[in-house]
C-alpha cells in the first residue's frame, strides 16, 4: 500500500496532506522492475516516488517511505520554503553608514550592514561604491567597518572533509564573490620557466606565492595561511605547455577581512581614497545612511542556486529566512526551524524528513522519496511559487548541472530536474510531461553506487524516459 496526497483548502490556498492511499493505478504503463534491475542502481538502496503532479495520485513507488540522503536534493526544500515564506520578488538588502552626515566630501568609517545577499558578487560591489562616491564622498579617515551581526556566525554544520573547497565556502551576512576566489594558472614562456598565476578578484586580501613551473603533467597543489592582512596562497607543481588557463576555486578563510578588501578596491577604482584599517563591529545607534544595495530578487537567486546547485547561496538563504522569520542572527537550526513548518504545514509528517542544512553538503541529512515528490507536487498546485520552482530547476541536457548529459536524447529539453551527487549518493527530482500530458512530479534517490555516479545518472535518466513514455 502506498501513500497518496489528498488535497485540502485554507484560506484559499491549496494544501496537500498524507492520506492512506490506495495501490497504483492498473491503468498505469509504469513498471519499475525493468528500472530497478539496471546496474547503476543498488535495489535496496535506491527510492522512488513518481505520482501525477496535479492530482497527487501516486503512479510508481518503490521504497518510497525509506529515508535516505538527498544530497543537493535538499535544496529543493530550501528553496520551496524560501519561495513561500519570502516570496519570489524578495531582496535581501546590505546597508552603508557612516557616523555622521558626510563633511566636505570625507567620513570618518565606513558601515556595512549585510543581512546574507548570497550574489554580492565584485559588479555589485563596484555598483555600491560608485553610490557611495556619488554621494559627494571622497575619503575615509578611518576604518571600513563590517557588521555581519544578521548572522550567528560563519560556520554551519555540513560535511567533513570540505575545507579549503569553494563548495563548501563560509557563510557570513556580509559576503562577497560567494567568499570564495579564483586562481588561474597558465604555462610560462617554456620548459622550467613559471606559470603564469592571475587571480579574481585583484585584491590586497590575497597574497600569491608561485612556485608551478612548465612542463609535466597537470599537478597543481594549493595551500593557504592567514596573515594580518588576509591570507597567502602557496601554489606548487607544474602545468603542460599545452594546458592553456586553468581555474581553481577555492575558499577564503576571513569574510570580513575579505569583504572590506573588495569594497575598498572598489572604492578607489571609484575615485575614493581608503585607508588600510578594517574593523569587526555593528553599526552605532545613529548612523547616517548613505546607501542601501538590494539583492537580485529571491526568484533569481533560487535559480542560480538551483540550476548550478551553489551550496553558499543555499546555506545564505536558509540563515536569512531563519533571521527574518524567528529572529536575528540568523542561524542554519532557525533556517531548518522554518524550512519543516512549510513542510508540515503540506502535511508532510517529521518522520519523513531529517535536515541538518540548506544545502544537502551533508552526511546527516535524510528524506524519503516519497516526501520529496509531495514536496515537488505542493509547489505545482500552488502558482504563487510554481513557475519560479520549476524554472529554476535545470533543463535536462541543456544547461546547469545536467548540459554535459548527452545520454539524455529523449527527455532533452523536457525534463526540469534538480541534481545531487555526495561521495556514495547520487539523486534526481523533478517534473517530467507524460504522452497523456499530464505532469509527473518524481523524485529518486540512490544511496549506495555499484558502478559510480555516472552509471546511477544514466540509470536515473532511464527512468526519467520511462516516465515521459508512460501513459497512465
Amino acid at each position: 500500500m502506498s501513500n497518496r496526497l489528498k488535497r485540502t483548502f485554507v484560506s484559499g490556498i491549496t494544501l496537500l496532506s498524507i492520506a492512506a492511499a490506495s495501490p497504483l493505478s492498473a491503468a498505469s504503463s509504469l513498471n519499475l522492475n525493468k528500472a530497478l534491475g539496471n546496474p547503476g542502481f543498488s535495489r535496496e538502496g535506491t527510492a522512488i516516488a513518481v505520482i501525477d503532479a496535479e492530482s497527487g495520485q501516486p503512479l510508481a513507488m518503490h521504497n518510497q517511505d525509506i529515508p535516505l540522503n538527498p544530497a543537493s536534493c535538499m535544496k529543493i526544500l530550501t528553496a520551496a520554503a524560501a519561495l513561500s515564506s519570502l516570496g519570489p520578488n524578495y531582496r535581501m538588502k546590505t546597508s552603508f553608514y557612516s557616523d555622521h552626515e558626510p563633511t566636505g566630501g570625507v567620513i570618518n568609517n565606513l558601515y556595512v550592514h549585510g543581512t546574507g545577499d548570497p550574489m554580492l558578487v565584485s559588479e555589485e560591489v563596484w555598483k555600491a561604491a560608485r553610490d557611495v562616491r556619488g554621494v559627494g564622498i571622497q575619503k575615509i579617515t578611518g576604518a571600513i567597518v563590517i557588521d555581519d551581526s544578521f548572522f550567528d556566525s560563519h560556520e554551519f554544520p555540513r560535511k567533513n572533509g570540505n575545507d579549503g573547497r569553494a563548495y563548501a565556502a563560509k557563510t557570513s551576512a556580509a559576503a562577497v564573490n560567494f567568499n570564495a576566489i579564483t586562481i588561474k594558472v597558465a604555462p610560462g614562456d617554456g620548459a622550467g620557466a613559471p606559470a603564469i598565476v592571475s587571480v579574481e578578484p585583484p585584491v590586497d586580501y590575497i597574497s600569491i606565492v608561485n612556485k608551478v613551473t612548465t612542463g609535466g603533467k597537470y599537478n597543481v597543489g594549493i595551500s593557504s595561511s592567514q596573515n594580518s592582512h588576509g591570507e597567502t596562497f602557496l601554489l606548487t607543481g607544474s602545468i603542460p605547455k599545452n594546458a592553456g588557463v586553468q581555474a581553481i576555486h577555492r575558499s577564503i578563510s576571513d569574510p570580513i577581512k575579505f569583504a572590506a578588501s573588495a569594497l575598498a578596491f572598489a572604492l578607489r577604482q571609484n575615485g575614493v581614497e581608503v585607508g588600510s584599517t578594517v574593523r569587526h563591529a555593528t553599526v552605532p545607534q545613529g548612523a547616517h545612511l548613505i546607501a542601501r544595495k538590494n539583492s537580485k530578487p529571491m526568484s533569481e537567486l533560487i535559480r542560480s542556486m538551483n540550476k548550478f546547485s551553489n551550496n553558499f547561496i543555499a546555506e545564505q538563504i536558509a540563515k536569512h529566512m531563519g533571521a527574518v522569520r524567528l529572529g536575528s542572527p540568523g542561524s542554519t537550526s532557525k533556517g531548518i526551524s522554518v524550512i519543516s513548518e512549510y513542510m508540515r504545514s503540506i502535511g508532510i509528517p517529521q518522520e519523513s524528513f531529517s535536515i541538518e542544512n540548506g544545502s544537502g553538503l551533508s552526511d546527516q541529512t535524510r528524506i524519503t522519496a516519497n516526501a520529496l515528490a509531495q514536496v515537488l507536487a505542493s509547489a505545482y498546485s500552488d502558482f504563487a511559487i510554481r513557475p519560479d520552482l520549476i524554472s529554476s530547476f535545470a533543463i535536462m541536457g541543456v544547461d546547469g548541472t545536467t548540459r554535459n548529459w548527452k545520454f539524455a536524447d529523449r527527455v532533452r529539453g523536457i525534463a526540469r530536474t534538480k541534481t545531487g551527487t555526495l561521495g556514495g549518493v547520487s539523486t534526481l527530482a523533478g517534473y517530467v510531461p507524460m504522452k497523456s500530458g499530464k505532469i509527473a512530479a518524481f523524485a529518486i534517490l540512490v544511496n549506495g553506487l555499484p558502478k559510480g555516479a555516472d552509471a546511477a545518472h544514466r540509470a536515473e535518466v532511464e527512468v526519467v524516459k520511462m516516465i515521459a513514455e508512460a501513459t497512465p
